[in-house]
């Protein structure tokens, strides 16, 4: 005999002659879901029932009472891993394995089933999309975010060894300030090949042009600035050009270059701008750019994951959520609710009263007092942002899998909270009020989609620090 869980097969046991005293000596008790668990010291055995406490109410006898019946009871004699059982404590049921038949089955089961062992088959298998890392593409992957492509990596391995179906999604954020700083940059500097590694490269264009670009602005606001914003505006001027002639001196080449070509720019911010507005717009030109320069980083990005032995199945680009309508899509659906509004040419996602109005506060595991803060949807200039597009993502995700399991960074709580309740708001109460399902409505715009499971974590994790 081998088995891959020689653990499972002692807990049958004990389960199994459990139930057959319960059911002679108590046959009208509804046996409870669970009647084993480990217990906290191994003096006490290796499993142990409570199932005496809720007996005795049953019964109408002490639990301590109950449990030397069952004892007296259970038939061990055609168990092989069942050692003995024992009456303990006021009430519970203790049972020690035979330490010598367990030891050879798990010896022997790990020789037979070498790297098979451990794993047990699920008898559900379920077609799971897992994302991690999703670092965004302007800087490389540093160690400080070198925790989720392990975890993600680790989870699917797991998934997949236990006969899932798993498929590895990397979510691609190339729309925002970030990515258009890099293509601005890089266009000053004659969209140059790179030289070494190339998310290296890009992070040394990001990081001096966003520099150079902070240290104008603070420039022009000194220079306009009131006498009360005058000193905190120097102040921050100052710490960025210590900052400046710390990249000078690291990046000499690129920071003169870029620093003469910004210089004679009249408003890089509008330049940036532009890109931003065109890239969301679709315009050819800025497609081109922005995932050019994108494309680099992550050839980088695939050259460090290809160190640690992970893989991704599937690069999901932010932008293509946008250009194929998903977006405005999510917009158009939200906007039919009582939950959106326009403030100052913003659009704006009430959570606060959504969270009120579907009583999820204590769900989400918040106060009562806790106030929850707006979500912007749109910006005045009527670009998206990122957890607007986020909430298409996840819809685009549920209608591909059974399940969705996220790996992410802790510093996007919020974001992950506010993304919550819009997808309530949307018909979708199920993914907060069960985070193993997610039941699709009829309120909701997305076509044809059967009911969802998920599985939730803390999400994607940025920054990166020259």
């Amino acid at each position: 005999m081998v088995s891959v869980n020689p653990f499972q097969e002692f807990y049958a046991e004990c389960e199994t002659v459990l139930k057959d005293a319960l059911n002679r000596l108590y046959p009208a008790f509804p046996l409870p879901s669970i009647l084993l668990e480990v217990p906290p010291n191994l003096e006490f055995g290796e499993l142990a029932a409570s199932v005496c406490f809720e007996l005795a109410k049953h019964a109408k006898k002490a639990p301590r009472k109950i449990a030397a019946e069952l004892v007296q009871a259970i038939d061990v004699t055609g168990c092989q891993l069942v050692e003995s059982v024992q009456a303990a404590g006021a009430g519970y049921v203790n049972f020690h394995v035979n330490s010598e038949t367990f030891s050879r089955l798990t010896l022997e089961s790990i020789r037979e089933l070498d790297a098979e062992y451990g794993y047990v088959k699920t008898c559900e298998p379920k077609k799971i999309l897992l994302e991690h890392t999703s670092v965004n593409p302007v800087h490389p992957i540093h160690i400080g975010q070198a925790r989720n492509p392990m975890l993600g990596d680790a989870i699917s391995r797991i998934l997949l060894n236990r006969g899932h179906e798993v498929s590895r999604h990397y979510y691609v954020d190339d729309v925002g300030r970030q990515s258009a700083v890099i293509a601005y940059g890089y266009t000053k500097l004659g969209k140059p090949k790179p030289e070494g590694k190339p998310d290296s490269f890009i992070g040394k264009i990001y990081t001096v042009t966003s520099c150079i670009m902070e240290v104008q602005r603070l420039k022009k606001a000194v220079k306009t600035a009131t006498l009360g914003e005058s000193p905190k505006l120097q102040r921050q001027l100052d710490e960025w050009a210590s900052i400046s002639a710390e990249m000078e001196k690291r990046f000499p080449e690129i920071f003169g270059q870029l620093l003469d070509a910004i210089s004679r720019d009249s408003d890089p911010e509008e330049q940036v701008g532009n890109l931003i507005r065109g890239y969301e717009a679709g315009e050819d030109e800025a497609k081109q750019l922005l995932r050019e320069v994108c494309q680099l980083c992550l050839s980088g990005f695939r050259e460090t994951l290809s160190r640690v032995e992970i893989s991704v199945d599937s690069w999901d680009w932010e932008s293509d959520l946008i250009w194929n309508g998903d977006v405005n899509r999510v917009l158009d659906a939200l906007k039919k609710t009582p939950y959106v509004f326009e403030e100052n040419g913003v659009l704006e996602f009430d959570a606060e009263k959504v969270a009120d109005d579907l009583d999820l506060k204590n769900v989400l595991g918040l106060s009562d007092d806790h106030e929850l803060t707006p979500l912007t949807l749109v910006r005045a200039d009527g670009t998206s942002l990122y957890t607007t597009r986020d909430i298409a993502y996840h819809l685009w995700k549920f209608q591909r899998a059974e399940r969705v399991v996220n790996v992410i960074g802790m510093e996007q709580t919020l974001p992950q909270l506010q993304l919550k309740l819009a997808l309530s708001a949307l018909g979708h109460v199920d993914y907060i009020t069960n985070p193993l399902r997610l039941q699709s409505s009829s309120s909701s715009w997305v076509p044809n989609v059967q009911p969802q499971r998920t599985l939730h974590h803390p999400r994607r994790g940025y920054g990166w620090s020259s």
